[in-house]
């Protein structure tokens, strides 16, 4: 008797056993690259932290290369890569096969894409396969060229669920009648905090500090007013708006330095601005810098001159820092700033609203500090990873198969 009862014990426990392991759905992650953008970064974040346990995690990308990829390389040391050069030619279709046989060969549950060309293989693979994929938008539109648009449609269709990080872009799907509301699903940015600034009572000195390293890296006075802009190098991000705007900045404060963080095609053309307009000597370009969240407790003031942007991580990490922000009013941004309370709005694309609200930022120092504490507690009490990786993974326990 004993030993039936052990008999049945054992099987049970084989059987729980492999019920868990069923339970435990097996998702792809598809990314384009691990370049340093808010894209590649709020993908790494998410990668860190999928709870093993739960979910059986592989990654692949369309090419493996960027700084961000030695932060998750332990966890995920080999993976697959399926170059593109186009979507209209053979090695196309060639990538399209492989990973379609890696899905096959991987049993995979779901695809999680990160943004346009990897939603685009990864929405026509799941159809091909059966396999159930979400597809992320974090941006209004990714550019202003009909393929993009009509691209973008195109995965949103196909895809199972979307996933946006701002109401903007949620609203601007279902007004355009791509996907119904119900397939759209906003799981809002993970901030990003350095220690140093966990700490309340540290904070000003830590800031300090943070300005007075950062004057002396530059090789100027530390009574400077450094303006910070955390962002690719590209013409959506709005640089020479406010390249433009910087003449009239500096005749109202002339102790502004201008600091660019981030690194892309329009690098050379800037540095050409700037020598142009007399204020080289002022312009401070970083290029990618991998303490980029960190800089931001350096800054007087943080500027995003963006022309369209979803939920911006460096808006939301520069007011985690206590720095006033002036942005431009686009897509996600007033769902962080309110203007005059937590940051400064201005229009997109017009170096003179851009040059007005700099300097009303700047005009009085002590109302600022008070706006970039406000925009610090707000930020503080609805953004987190805890928070992004659970709706992720809520979203994950809906879409897996029984």
């Amino acid at each position: 008797m004993s030993l039936n009862l052990l008999e049945k014990w054992r099987v049970n426990s084989v059987n729980r056993k492999c019920c868990s392991e069923r339970r435990r759905p097996r998702i792809l992650h598809l990314i384009y690259s691990f370049e340093g953008g808010g894209t590649e970064r709020q993908a790494v974040e998410l990668l860190k932290r999928i709870d093993p346990t739960r979910y059986d995690v592989k990654i692949a990308a369309l090419r493996r290369i960027g700084p961000l990829y030695r932060e998750i390389e332990d966890r995920f040391p080999a993976i697959p890569e399926f170059p593109l050069s186009s979507f209209y030619n053979a090695n196309a279709i060639r990538q399209l096969k492989r990973f379609c046989a890696l899905l096959t060969a991987e049993r995979i549950d779901i695809i999680h894409t990160h943004e346009f060309y990897s939603g685009m293989i990864g929405v026509v693979a799941g159809r091909l396969t059966g396999t159930r994929v979400i597809v992320s938008q974090r941006n209004l539109r990714l550019s202003d060229r009909l393929v993009h648009k009509w691209g973008q449609r195109f995965i949103i269709r196909l895809a199972h669920r979307v996933l946006v990080n701002a109401e903007a872009i949620r609203d601007q799907i279902v007004l355009a009648g791509s996907a119904p509301p119900e397939k759209l699903v906003v799981v809002r940015n993970g901030l990003r905090l350095c220690e140093p600034l966990k700490n309340e009572a540290a904070l000003g000195l830590t800031r300090r500090l943070s300005h007075d390293a950062l004057c002396l890296e530059l090789g100027i006075e530390k009574s400077a007013r450094l303006i910070g802009i955390v962002a690719n190098l590209r013409p959506v991000k709005g640089h020479r708006y406010l390249m433009q705007a910087a003449p009239g900045i500096l005749r109202d404060h002339p102790r502004v330095h201008f600091v660019l963080v981030g690194d892309g095609e329009l690098r050379e053309e800037i540095q050409n601005q700037a020598l142009h307009l007399g204020i080289a000597a002022h312009v401070h370009l970083l290029g990618w810098r991998a303490d980029a969240a960190g800089l931001n407790a350096a800054f007087d003031l943080a500027v995003l001159a963006s022309l369209r942007e979803g939920l911006p991580n460096s808006v939301m990490e520069a007011m985690a820092a206590a720095t006033p922000v002036v942005a431009t009013a686009v897509g996600g941004t007033g769902e962080l700033i309110t203007d005059g309370e937590t940051g400064f709005l201005v229009s997109a694309g017009h170096c003179e609203a851009l040059t007005k609200g700099i300097c009303r930022a700047l005009a009085d120092e002590y109302v600022s500090q008070e706006i970039g504490m406000r925009g610090r507690a707000f930020v503080l009490s609805r953004f987190g990873f805890q928070r992004m990786v659970a709706e992720v993974q809520g979203l994950y326990d809906r879409l897996a198969p029984e």
